[in-house]
């Protein structure tokens, strides 16, 4: 007589649907979680960025906080859907349970009351304990006959009244597993449908915390379009360069400073750079290599283009006055996160307004 849940496939196709969508906020949670693809956050100076840090951090806790929620809250729609009988009587006790399954409760008893003509099988039936009273009468008729039907003398037709009796009890216990089936399947339709709005609610808020996140991140990151400047090769620090021959046989060179936002060459400029040349011109199996540092006061595009018009001021220096072949200079421009000094933006040194050179030893032909 076991009922046949005829919701199930509806219940389960909304649970693989919650799944699903646990499995997504999932992801999201492990991009946070993880790092990626939000690059940056660890760049950013407490002490110089105060305040993109702190809209960045905001933004990132905010981020992780609501997606948990919405994890957390979409699990919670995947708890058993049970549903007693009692809550669906015309008198139902309520008091024991919790507000959220109270307020489920409700929602389901006014569906109750809209739908009971297509749910109780006779007219007059308001709640289930009229169709549960009706049910325990029809089993006591059908024990009823079954009982005269096994006594002497019992008529014939008996037993033909046994099996109509018992199709009727077990038509009336059917239904009730029926309501009951249907009972389930609307109060999970209730919790999913409102627990999922909820959910993308705390998604569409995430999303923006992770907005924020980005922005404050993404304002240290600017887009790097060097001037062209003829023959300039951007190269890697002395580190990462080719064996020279041993640095004693090099003299040294002071770097070449210059003033705030100027590109000329100073007394003391011109005289490390004589010092160059000169060597360059008794060792004409050396290079040079011109490292030209960035300003860290103004804008990043502007000191770019600083630097590289200092670079090439002393390059064309050491071509039209000392002679020295293009070929043999080398130019490395370095962004403001390889600086002799690092201070920040907003802070000046005269280390980081300079033109380092750095003599090397060319390598013989055939070795």
């Amino acid at each position: 007589m076991a009922s046949t849940d005829s919701y199930a496939t509806a219940k389960a196709n909304m649970r693989d649907n919650v799944k699903t969508l646990v499995g997504i906020f999932g992801g999201i949670a492990g991009l946070l979680l993880a790092g990626t693809p939000f690059t940056g956050y660890g760049s950013l100076d407490p002490a110089s960025a105060t305040f993109r840090w702190s809209i960045a951090t905001v933004g990132l806790v905010a981020a992780v906080v609501l997606v948990g929620s919405s994890i957390v809250l979409l699990l919670h729609l995947l708890q058993p859907d049970l549903v007693y009988q009692s809550v669906l009587r015309r008198q139902a006790e309520l008091a024991p349970y919790d507000p959220a399954d109270r307020e489920e409760i409700e929602a389901l008893r006014r569906e109750f009351e809209r739908q009971r003509g297509n749910l109780l099988p006779e007219e007059g039936m308001e709640w289930l304990d009229d169709l549960e009273t009706e049910t325990d009468e029809a089993h006591d008729r059908w024990v009823g006959v079954v009982n005269l039907a096994g006594a002497a003398g019992a008529p014939a037709d008996l037993k033909i009244q046994i099996d109509a009796r018992r199709q009727i009890y077990e038509g009336l216990y059917d239904n009730l597993g029926a309501v009951n089936n249907w009972a389930a399947y609307t109060r999970l339709r209730y919790r999913i449908i409102k627990g999922c709005n909820l959910a993308f609610v705390l998604g569409f808020a995430a999303l923006v915390a992770i907005g924020m996140f980005s922005m404050a991140v993404g304002q240290k990151k600017e887009d790097r379009k060097d001037a062209p400047v003829a023959q300039i090769f951007v190269v890697q620090p002395p580190a990462a360069l080719p064996p020279s021959s041993p640095a004693a046989t090099l003299p040294a060179v002071n770097p070449i400073l210059f003033k705030t936002r100027q590109a000329a060459l100073s007394t003391e400029g011109m005289a490390e750079l004589a010092k160059a040349r000169d060597y360059l011109r008794g060792h004409p199996d050396t290079a040079v290599l011109a490292f030209a540092y960035t300003d860290t006061r103004g804008g990043g595009a502007v000191n770019r283009a600083l630097a590289a018009r200092r670079a090439q001021v002393v390059r064309s220096a050491l071509i039209a006055e000392g002679g020295i072949a293009a070929s043999r200079i080398f130019v490395a421009e370095l962004p403001e996160t390889d600086l002799p000094i690092f201070t920040g933006r907003p802070v000046d040194s005269q280390s980081n307004r300079s033109v380092q050179l750095v003599l090397l030893a060319l390598p013989q032909r055939g070795h």
